[in-house]
């Protein structure tokens, strides 16, 4: 049994391509956890936002970070390259990223990532890295850290 097997470590390890991209609740948008300490909280995830894709407004209450491995984004103004890396504070407004090719964020979450969208919608990220809507109200530790 691997360590992290041990630890209840949530992770991929080796060669990502055996691991499947898991769709987001928005069209063209994707992920792949690749690390998530159920104890910490701290999420390490692969993102894929497909060509004309638009990834939503939204902020967390954890700080990010971003770091463009693969194409070209638009948002707010400005183009994102493949080599940018950006930290985003919690609770900072973000995204209406544009992909305007296939493109891969690596992200790194320093707590287990919640999105508020501005139309009022809450996502979490469950264990596994699958995202899921809830109301605000049914936020808590026992359904973020829950697997089923």
């Amino acid at each position: 049994m691997h360590a992290l097997d041990r630890a209840k470590i949530y992770s991929c390890v080796g060669d990502h391509e055996k691991y499947p991209w898991k769709p987001m609740p928005w069209p063209g948008i994707s992920n792949k956890v690749l690390f998530c300490d159920p104890v910490m909280g701290t999420t390490i995830e692969l993102a894929k936002i497909d060509n004309g894709a638009v990834f939503p407004v939204h902020y967390h209450p954890t700080v990010q970070t971003l770091f463009l491995i693969k194409g070209r984004v638009r948002t707010e103004g400005r183009v994102i390259t493949v080599g940018t890396f950006d930290v985003i504070p919690a609770g900072e407004k973000h995204g209406g990223y544009i992909a305007e090719e296939d493109s891969i964020q690596y992200k790194l979450f320093s707590a287990m990532p919640v999105y508020f969208l501005e139309n009022g919608d809450v996502f979490y990220y469950k264990y596994d890295g699958t995202v899921e809507k809830i109301g605000a109200t049914q936020l808590s530790a026992q359904n973020i850290m829950s697997a089923s």
